[in-house]
């Protein structure tokens, strides 16, 4: 059986999503990544609350071993959701889809040691001052740097899909539409 969360449960992982790139997905496959994600001890705020998300939702913190929303000093917490919470919901993924994430988190870390050591600095060619040389780190070509940031932005999309997938988003983004005609 599926672990059930509320629907406010559910856009509070969204939002912890989107503000920890793909560390919430590798979460949901392994215990030592949930550990580090709550080990964090942070949270997120924007003046308004993530798109689907109720309007209270503006924030949230870690606390111990869970999220909760709005952040301490907001007001009452409304929604929260435990690391066991969380660990259920990854064991309860399909296969496929587990792989798939796994996949991406793959693909993710092989781009960032690729391009881990490049230098952007403006002295590639030319030393900063009369007492030293120019920048000896690896400065990438406008072009590698082009595919670089393609490759992120699509690594990025596709996370966003699966957590979606993850989180059953899809459907309330339906319902929402439907309601805004009627």
């Amino acid at each position: 059986m599926r672990p059930t969360l509320t629907p406010d449960q559910r856009h509070l992982l969204a939002f912890v999503g989107r503000s920890s790139g793909s560390a919430l997905l590798d979460a949901f496959l392994e215990e030592r990544a949930l550990r580090s994600l709550l080990a964090r001890a942070g949270g997120a705020s924007g003046p308004t609350a993530p798109h689907g998300a109720p309007d209270w939702m503006t924030s949230y913190w870690t606390v111990g071993s869970k999220f909760i929303s709005p952040r301490p000093g907001s007001g009452p917490p409304r929604a929260t959701v435990t690391a066991t919470q969380i660990q259920r919901l990854g064991q309860a993924l399909p296969t496929a889809l587990r792989s798939q994430i796994a996949d991406l988190l793959t693909a993710t870390r092989a781009e960032q040691h690729r391009t881990w050591q490049w230098c952007r600095c403006p002295h590639a060619r030319t030393p900063p001052n009369a007492h030293s040389r120019p920048c000896s780190r690896y400065h990438p070509t406008d072009e590698e740097d082009r595919e670089h940031y393609r490759r992120t932005t699509e690594m990025h999309e596709q996370a966003d899909a699966l957590l979606r997938r993850v989180l059953d988003l899809g459907a309330d983004a339906q319902l929402d539409l439907f309601d805004q005609l009627t």
